[in-house]
């Protein structure tokens, strides 16, 4: 039985999870990166990994001595916008405070530096990919938001930049550095 003084808190709990209470707001734009980005990634040798979804997706590719990895990481509240982080390690894994992450363990925050692509430059979240148009935008189109298909596409388009970095170092217009980390 849940009294009174208990229901708040076992309420908290169910809203708490994001990835519980906001999956219908997230699912077409999900279902679009599946149908491309995931695609892509697969094209460019990445394996999937699912085990950290709702909140992120892991994607690896060993490079000779390295490990290159991204994750789409999703809107903890629940919103239809993520961002994709990203990094490299040494193919043998690294050593995480103390303890030994192996290859196929490793995530983005295991790396420095690791970088951010978001829809343009900035530490807010209005920087990242989501559906909703900038406010110019919206005036210009007289449409609030991208089909989650346009969303899909549109970071494809900027993923080279991600490509980029982990061959030459270089940083697009697209790459965030979070909190200076690069």
């Amino acid at each position: 039985h849940v009294g009174p003084a208990a229901a708040p808190a076992a309420r908290r709990r169910f809203v708490g999870q994001a990835g519980l209470a906001a999956m219908g707001r997230t699912t077409p734009l999900r279902a679009a990166l599946k149908a491309t980005l995931f695609l892509h990634a697969r094209t460019l040798g990445y394996a999937i990994d699912t085990s950290h979804q709702p909140q992120f997706t892991v994607f690896r590719r060993r490079v000779g001595a390295e490990v290159h990895l991204f994750e789409v990481q999703w809107d903890k509240s629940g919103g239809p916008r993520f961002v994709i982080n990203f990094g490299k390690a040494a193919a043998e894994g690294v050593v995480w405070h103390g303890e030994a992450i192996a290859p196929d363990a490793l995530q983005v925050h295991h790396c420095r530096p690791w970088l951010r692509l978001q829809r343009r430059r900035g530490g807010s979240m209005g920087c990242w990919f989501q559906l909703r148009r900038p406010l110019l935008e919206q005036i210009l189109t007289l449409s609030r938001e991208y089909t989650p298909d346009e969303v899909a596409h549109a970071v494809v388009a900027c993923f080279a930049e991600v490509e980029d970095w982990f061959s030459f170092g270089t940083k697009g217009p697209h790459v965030h550095e979070p909190g200076g980390t690069g």
